[in-house]
């Protein structure tokens, strides 16, 4: 995962003198412990004695810079913040300091976390490929000199191991750069400067394993993968990897990877497993996550009279137990940082050999992303694409009881399905009626369930065969499919779509399962969205692709509400009618917005709630009538306010006796009442003799919208101010609110609530 700050270099315009100026970009800035970091404008400090300031090209994402940020109140060491992290990375030179002889301004470089000064007693010996020089600085976040090159709104940002490469520009000690060959590819060898050449040479250098040699690799990441290429360039004749998620069997094969072990398949531990797979042991095992745990299963893992395991994998949360019986009778244990490599001398070799086709780099790369996007990389990191992702959703356990906020397990999309990663989801009342009202006529759902159906976001992942949408395009889930080839879809008659109906009902998706699990169980999906989630999964019948600009707080609207109510009146009103409109929430002020487009003389709003008056204004209602002013029935009195009764009428609240009183509102030869709101509670009861002297009855599904077709075009209709969505949003709240949302919906206190995770 690679992240890009998209900047053209014009390499021939640097100069060839040392550069005075403070330099303005932008970077990502980590402000505290535990929170996303923020793209912000910094100022990059000239270079002094023995520095290099670089013009970054591409920086790869790696999990150490991770786990300093998120894991530093959980045992790893805190740092100095504000800070810049990022470490693996490669640039060009922009200017250098008095004494720098190393480098000039235009030379393609490297800069590396570990230094080499070629001076030390660690840099002249050949036991240890670590350098003394500015240690103690490093540690600090600060340069030799004390201070660090980079501030923000006034003040300094600390450097993360002397690098800090998730910025356009960042200034690096000489002895902390590396120049590689000119036709180098930065967006590709940017990775030798952590997580490749760590893994590569763990095995090459660290481990030093011999031809014919059976390895293990616990993790399959970037340093894993790498760990692999090692130890088959090094010739071993089996290559176990091990992960606990299945998919990287086939990405692994590509490095060299002979037989795969997921920990979960097994019921005794996993050295365990691997001892009777082998015979009596690996004769290598390399350790490539950073977990206590995985290294002492690596360890056990290794033949016991000669086995070697290998830590490769950083973390200072914990100690490592291992039973000294073993050391004495010859398994061996060694760590290996950067993977054994002289940096400044041997990281060009590197670059070299990836050129000449001896090493892989190409192949690590999963993800191309700007440095706006950089939060996003590490989500991605953190789940692993097309693997089970973690995430917060909000859970109803049982019918009747508030929902609950929890951890829950995603899986990765099947064929044919989306995963999404949820930024916005609106808070439906038909949300609310499942939850509240399923033991008072409505069908009672299966649970525990995900409600939520009215969102936007960005696509994660995708399932074979899926081509309609890509990773990182901005969508909308949608509960009425579109498939586009069955009989429904190929007829102008109906909106409707018969893919999948019969499983939606059942709350899962078209293999009968859910992608949802919490607490070890499967948690059902509703309408086959479940939008209440930072991640779900859906058929790709059900997905609209959007613009890319379009901000998802406001088009997860046209997800249900807005679409429904607006579409309800725009496909039927003609211009100069008299319409009524029941119920003024959501998606009857949507429908006010559609009587008023499609040109009708007077909207007449109706709600017991008098505040709604003056916000039915914006959407277009011309009068207004609260039933509780009146003795008469309602219907009474829209018919004799119209002199016979109202063009068309649209109830959206789904209540049954409010369907018939805007049924009977109508004017009696002609008047269309146009059903909205949805119910499962009751039957509606009309006199047959309106019917058949001209009173017609139809409802309106989603508006009457081809859904993936026609959801892009209303979004479009609302960024170039056709139709408004804005003025819905009254409240905005996390999804730990969401519980907050209904209370608000129900007291009539919010139009819609939107819940952005």
């Amino acid at each position: 995962m690679h992240l890009h700050t998209h900047h053209c270099l014009h390499e021939e315009c640097y100069c060839k003198i040392e550069h005075e100026e403070v330099i303005r970009c932008k970077a990502a800035v980590a402000w505290e412990p535990g929170k996303p970091l923020s793209v912000e404008e910094v100022e990059v400090s000239p270079p002094k004695e023995h520095e290099v300031r670089i013009k970054i090209a591409a920086s790869g994402v790696c999990h150490t810079d991770w786990t300093y940020l998120y894991d530093c109140e959980k045992g790893v060491k805190t740092l100095q913040f504000p800070l810049i992290l990022g470490h693996e990375a490669a640039g060009v030179v922009e200017s250098i300091g008095p004494g720098v002889t190393a480098v000039q301004p235009g030379d393609k470089v490297i800069p590396v976390v570990l230094p080499y000064c070629n001076k030390c007693e660690f840099c002249l010996s050949s036991k240890t490929n670590l350098c003394k020089r500015s240690w103690e600085k490093l540690q600090q976040g600060e340069l030799a000199n004390g201070t660090g090159c980079f501030t923000c709104r006034g003040q300094q940002v600390y450097q993360f191991a002397s690098v800090s490469t998730f910025s356009e520009y960042t200034v690096v000690p000489e002895y902390n750069v590396v120049k590689i060959h000119q036709d180098a590819l930065l967006d590709r060898v940017c990775l030798l400067g952590c997580g490749v050449a760590t893994g590569y040479g763990a095995a090459i250098n660290g481990g030093k394993v011999e031809r014919g040699s059976v390895c293990a690799v616990f993790g399959l990441g970037a340093i894993g993968l790498a760990a692999v290429m090692g130890c088959k360039a090094a010739g071993a004749s089996r290559i176990i990897g091990v992960d606990i998620n299945a998919e990287k069997h086939e990405i692994a094969k590509k490095f060299g990877v002979s037989e795969f072990v997921n920990p979960n398949d097994h019921s005794k531990p996993i050295q365990e497993v691997l001892v009777e797979m082998t015979s009596g042991g690996v004769d290598y095992s390399f350790e490539c996550v950073g977990n206590v745990t995985l290294m002492r299963a690596a360890f056990e893992s290794c033949n016991g009279a000669w086995g070697t395991c290998v830590i490769v994998g950083w973390t200072e949360k914990n100690l490592l137990s291992v039973s000294p019986k073993d050391l004495v009778l010859g398994r061996q244990l060694k760590g290996s940082f950067l993977g054994g490599w002289k940096s400044v001398c041997s990281l060009p070799k590197l670059v070299e050999a990836y050129m000449n086709g001896r090493i892989l780099l190409d192949e690590f790369v999963t993800h191309t992303l700007s440095l706006e996007e950089i939060n996003h990389a590490f989500e991605l990191m953190i789940s692993g694409k097309r693997s089970v992702i973690r995430c917060k959703a909000a859970v109803a356990w049982e019918p009747g009881k508030p929902l609950s906020v929890e951890i829950v397990e995603v899986a990765p999309p099947k064929d044919h399905e989306v995963r999404i990663k949820i930024a916005a989801s609106g808070v439906c009342h038909t949300d609310w009626m499942y939850l509240y009202d399923c033991e008072k006529g409505v069908k009672t759902l299966q649970f525990p369930l995900i409600l939520g159906h009215e969102a936007a976001g960005v696509v994660e992942s995708i399932g074979p065969g899926v081509t309609a949408v890509q990773p990182g395009d901005k969508v909308i889930p949608v509960v009425l499919p579109q498939c586009g080839e069955c009989e429904f879809c190929l007829s102008r008659k109906t909106n409707i779509c018969t893919k999948n109906w019969e499983t939606l009902q059942q709350c899962v998706l078209a293999d009968s399962t859910s992608r949802f699990n919490c607490r070890g169980q499967q948690v059902y999906q509703f309408a086959s969205l479940s939008t209440f989630s930072e991640y779900t999964v859906v058929p790709e019948y059900n997905v609209a692709k959007i613009h890319q600009d379009a901000p998802l707080d406001r088009v997860c609207l046209l997800g249900c509400g807005v679409a429904t109510g607006y579409g309800a009146a725009l496909n039927k009103v003609e211009h100069g009618s008299v319409c009524a409109v029941f119920g003024l929430g959501a998606v009857g002020l949507a429908a006010v917005m559609g009587c008023k487009a499609a040109g009708a003389s007077r909207i007449i709003g109706v709600d017991i709630n008098a505040e709604k008056h003056e916000i039915a204004k914006k959407f277009g209602v011309s009068e207004f009538v609260n039933p509780n002013d009146h003795s008469k029935p309602i219907q009474e009195v829209l018919v004799e306010m119209t002199s016979g009764g109202v063009d068309y009428s649209f109830e959206c609240v789904g209540n049954v006796t409010l369907m018939r009183a805007a049924f009977e509102s109508c004017n009696g030869a002609w008047g269309t009442c146009v059903i909205v709101g949805w119910t499962e509670k009751n039957l509606l009861s009309v006199s047959p003799k309106d019917l058949v002297l001209g009173r017609q009855l139809k409802g309106s599904f989603l508006g009457g919208w081809k859904s993936v077709c026609s959801l892009p075009k209303l979004v479009e209709d609302y960024m170039n101010g056709r139709i408004l969505l804005d003025e819905f949003v009254t409240h905005t709240l996390s999804l730990e609110e969401i519980n907050h949302a209904f209370e608000l919906m129900i007291s009539g206190k919010s139009i819609r609530s939107v819940i952005k995770m």
